[in-house]
């Protein structure tokens, strides 16, 4: 297995020697991975984007855990949103609320992509799906978000703790946070 990148400053290096974005470099890193062709690659990615979009839509639609005790929080939040009194701005609470309704299908049993942990699954489709309205981006932007985003978890994993059991929430939420960055960065044309 020949990996192209274990850090982010040989990520870096890699985008600025070879003029890739980031994505494209976790593409091949994947494809080497995995001895899978690219369009199988990016066809898993793509399934995984429709799973989060479900979520994201199911979540927003209002879903309760089996327990009762979490629920309904991200369709408060959108109606929250609709009054126009938030401080910090829509953009923000949208993210949170799809982050939330993601981790509301979670703790409904639903399906879900872990990116990185279950725990910390609502992040990464809470920004992609916040900012899209704002940066229009294609459908291939949004699975190269997804790669961007998984080259950042893959360097943590790989050098860190993305669990919140070994590293607390923060391994979790913390890794997920700067995997979104990234593939905000990208995606915004940084």
């Amino acid at each position: 297995m020949d990996i192209l990148f274990s850090s982010v400053k040989e990520l870096i290096v890699l985008a600025e020697e070879t003029g890739k974005p980031i994505s494209e470099i976790m593409i091949e890193q994947e494809m080497q991975i995995t001895k899978r062709t690219r369009e199988q690659v990016v066809a898993q990615m793509e399934r995984n984007l429709q799973v989060m979009e479900e979520a994201v839509e199911k979540g927003l639609r209002g879903v309760h855990s089996t327990s009762g005790l979490t629920g309904g929080d991200a369709v408060l939040l959108q109606n929250y949103m609709k009054t126009g009194k938030s401080l910090s701005g829509d953009l923000l609470l949208d993210a949170v609320s799809k982050a939330v309704a993601t981790n509301e299908v979670n703790a409904a049993m639903g399906m879900i992509c872990a990116t990185p942990t279950a725990g910390a699954a609502g992040i990464v489709p809470g920004t992609l799906f916040a900012v899209k309205d704002k940066l229009n981006p294609t459908r291939e932007q949004m699975i190269n978000f997804l790669f961007t985003s998984g080259a950042f978890g893959f360097v943590v994993a790989n050098n860190a703790s993305i669990s919140g059991a070994a590293g607390g929430c923060q391994a979790e939420t913390g890794s997920a946070a700067s995997m979104a960055a990234a593939a905000i960065v990208e995606m915004a044309g940084g």
